[in-house]
């Protein structure tokens, strides 16, 4: 499968054009490869892109104007190939567009994914676009990193670390849905990695703190991931709940369908986003590896 790949004196990152998927994160000094490797046992992804839904969607389906559609957990956007549009040394571009797919999909749409570098930092930066006269659609990241980082330490010796100067919630769910967008209040800025945590899917964490940021390290080791959101409102921390050697930092622009909401009708989602043809959207979060 054909790899795209990007560079700088820091960090050297492969892409697939299958998904835009990030497949690896090479430190330069050390050779320590940040990116978990599907090992044919667990998770056989490792950065998926979540467009246009996030998470479950009410009967696998939504309607539009009267009219119903086809629809999937974490949309389609992770299952085409897209097209390179631009590359340097540092940076590269994918894109994808409505004419891409073989979905039954109402609107017109261009999405960008554009990963960047600067010094030990990888930039992805989310582009959504369209012609149609609007266009509702939630957006993600689902990175998934080695834990553990280095030799000598288990999964048990990681830690996720929130910090934010705005209260942080914690947002429930009602498997297979959300169990509101309020969530309850989380104070515990600092927890210790363990598999029974995923029992009950994603960890899912907001904050209107365009500075919030979550850490994975360990006490005894020396590499970390950071993974700043950069005015993303919401960050998932997900393995499996087994003895998967991975956890994923998922920034979240959008919520799967809310539990108490019944309604299929798009416009009525209180959990996705809407745009224009005259307001394009674009965000981006930034990880940083040490």
């Amino acid at each position: 499968m054909e790899k795209i790949f990007i560079e700088n004196e820091y960090l050297k990152v492969g892409i697939k054009l299958f998904g835009a998927e990030l497949t690896s994160v090479v430190s330069k000094e050390s050779d320590a490869e940040y990116m978990y490797q599907p090992d044919g046992i667990h998770w056989n992804k490792q950065s998926p892109i979540l467009f246009p839904n996030i998470g479950a969607i009410r009967e696998n389906s939504f309607v539009y104007e009267g009219k119903s559609y086809p629809a999937r957990k974490h949309g389609f956007a992770r299952d085409y190939a897209f097209q390179l549009e631009e590359q340097g040394e540092s940076f590269a571009t994918f894109l994808l567009t409505d004419k891409m797919i073989e979905e039954e999909y109402p609107f017109k749409f261009e999405l960008r994914l554009q990963y960047s570098l600067e010094n030990n930092a990888l930039q992805m930066t989310y582009s959504v676009s369209t012609t149609s006269p609007e266009l509702y659609f939630a957006i993600g990241g689902h990175p998934a990193f080695a834990v553990p980082l280095e030799e000598g330490l288990t999964f048990e010796d990681y830690h996720i670390q929130l910090e934010s100067e705005a209260p942080v919630s914690k947002l429930e769910l009602e498997i297979p849905y959300l169990a509101s967008l309020e969530g309850v209040p989380f104070t515990e800025g600092d927890f210790t990695l363990h598999h029974d945590l995923f029992t009950n899917d994603v960890l899912l964490f907001k904050s209107k703190d365009p500075k919030f940021k979550g850490k994975l390290y360990s006490p005894k080791g020396q590499r970390s991931v950071t993974v700043h959101l950069n005015g993303i409102e919401a960050v998932g921390v997900w393995t499996m709940a087994d003895d998967s050697p991975f956890i994923c930092f998922e920034p979240w622009d959008g919520y799967p369908d809310l539990a108490g909401d019944t309604t299929l009708n798009l416009k009525e989602k209180k959990n996705i986003l809407r745009i224009t043809k005259d307001t394009p959207y674009q965000s981006c979060a930034t990880f940083v590896f040490e």
